[in-house]
């Protein structure tokens, strides 16, 4: 699934997401950096709230546009960062290197993470990053509304994402699209036990074979129109028996909501 590759081991268990995460059968350690694993080629057109984050120039993880200058994606993504020097969003083209169309990048100027945020198992992993400037608005580059409740059980969804193609691959250079089906907590804890939380959401097919992987993290999980989670953790990439987790927006919503507002109402001020 989207995860970083940085190794976190607590009490046994490895968790994070926000830097690249290495899946393990006997530990399971929740992977940051994913691609999308069993997926197709698609157009950011079809997706143009899709982000990458960038690092250095490098691609980083996913995320999601919700206002002009307001991106949504992953705590574990940033959470190793110490500031949003050197951290840039791009918008616009559905090739990771090479621009397919008007691409747009702008600085990252505050990044704001959860404030119950564990690293343990990558509890409430949601961050909102404040842009230094606004993107303009294309067929190529459009916000997203988030999602207020979560689907039933089997409810198809969509995540999409620039992650490996395959568990400890490499990340694709084209937005990649899979679609997996939402998995209730209660089967859903058969593989992940104590570490799943309530404001987890968990999705994948029967057998395996379509997943977030590494590089997809932060990245979105669209149901309806709507931004449902956000690409997590998970054991591997598209393994039988272990689905992918994402932070459940419906269950983070009021957080999200109330600090844009929060943002929103003070204007433009000096963000820190």
């Amino acid at each position: 699934m989207s995860r970083i590759l940085v190794v976190f081991l607590v009490l046994g268990v490895g968790c994070s997401l926000a830097d690249p995460i290495y899946r393990n059968e006997e530990v399971h350690i929740p992977k940051l950096d994913g691609r999308i694993v069993g997926g197709q080629d698609t157009n950011i057109t079809q997706y143009p709230h899709q982000i990458s984050m960038r690092y250095r120039g490098n691609h980083r993880c996913g995320g999601t546009i919700y206002r002009s200058n307001q991106i949504i994606s992953a705590a574990h993504c940033v959470n190793t960062l110490s500031g949003p020097e050197n951290l840039t969003i791009v918008a616009g083209s559905s090739n990771i290197w090479f621009p397919t169309g008007p691409q747009q990048e702008l600085e990252v100027r505050e990044i704001i993470i959860h404030p119950k945020y564990r690293t343990l198992n990558n509890d409430y992993d949601a961050a909102i990053l404040i842009l230094d400037g606004d993107f303009e608005f294309n067929d190529a580059v459009q916000p997203i509304e988030l999602a207020k409740e979560r689907p039933d059980h089997d409810t198809p969804v969509t995540v999409t994402g620039w992650g490996t193609t395959s568990e400890g691959g490499t990340i694709s250079d084209v937005l990649q699209e899979v679609s997996v089906n939402v998995v209730d907590n209660s089967n859903c804890k058969n593989a992940y036990s104590i570490m799943l939380t309530s404001r987890m959401l968990c999705a994948g097919v029967n057998g395996g074979g379509k997943d977030a992987c590494q590089g997809d993290s932060g990245g979105p999980l669209v149901y309806n129109n709507t931004l449902l989670g956000i690409v997590s953790w998970g054991t591997g990439c598209a393994r039988e028996k272990y689905p992918g987790v994402y932070c459940s927006v419906p269950d983070v919503l009021d957080w999200l909501v109330e600090t844009v507002a929060d943002k929103e109402s003070v204007g433009k001020i000096d963000f820190l």
